[in-house]
């Protein structure tokens, strides 16, 4: 898991943006990253499903409302120090 977030720099760069930003609509976020939004759905999408983004609201309860991303800090410093202690291989 830490590889694929680690290894994808559009990935890196949706969390960093987020981290900044603060809680965030897709409209919001897409005009701070230089990525398309179908894109941008797919690897917001991939960061939810990896705990690395929450949303509010969840998945399954949207029923048309923005949907609203937020950073989970502690989840992403875990995965970062996964990836640290391969690449250290430990």
């Amino acid at each position: 898991m830490a590889i694929g977030l680690m290894g994808n720099r559009a990935r890196v760069d949706i969390l960093r943006r987020l981290s900044m930003l603060g809680p965030s609509t897709i409209g919001r976020l897409q005009a701070a990253v230089d990525i398309s939004r179908p894109s941008l759905n797919r690897h917001l999408d991939f960061l939810a499903e990896a705990g690395l983004v929450q949303t509010d609201p969840p998945a399954g309860m949207r029923h048309g409302k923005d949907v609203v991303y937020m950073v989970q800090s502690s989840r992403v410093r875990e995965l970062t120090q996964e990836y640290i202690s391969y690449v250290e291989g430990l």
